[in-house]
């Protein structure tokens, strides 16, 4: 058995309720909603009402706000450029560094390896010297 389907009227009385809560509460309103409210499914509203969301619910939707146009970097954001270009240095820094010790472990690393098993250590280059020729 069918469900009897809302008069213009209630769906129109819906829209302005989602209208009403949707700018009480700050947010956008949706089409979701109206079908909610009345417990009506998506493609079934919208096969039914889609002159009344042209017509009526669309136009009544408010704008969304425009993003404020950047002016003059204010005190604290150019600290912050200048904190975040500082922190980025240092990251840089401390990756270098970190790629030394690396080095440096893994050449201990074999050294130890070659004590351990008898062997005799060879000193390996390193990149900041060249290579013997």
């Amino acid at each position: 058995m069918k469900r009897a389907l809302p008069d213009t009227d209630t769906v129109k009385a819906a829209m302005d309720t989602v209208l009403a809560e949707a700018a009480a509460r700050g947010r956008r309103p949706t089409v979701t909603a109206i079908e909610r409210l009345l417990d009506i499914p998506h493609a079934t509203f919208h096969r039914h009402y889609a002159d009344l969301i042209d017509v009526h619910f669309r136009p009544r939707i408010p704008a969304p706000a425009q993003p404020a146009t950047p002016t003059e970097p204010s005190g604290s954001d150019v600290r912050t450029e200048a904190n975040l270009s500082r922190l980025r240095k240092e990251n840089t820094d401390l990756r270098r560094a970190l790629a030394l010790y690396e080095e440096a472990i893994r050449q201990l690393a074999l050294e130890n390896d070659a004590l351990r098993s008898g062997g005799t250590v060879l000193p390996l280059p390193t990149r900041s010297t060249p290579a013997p020729s």
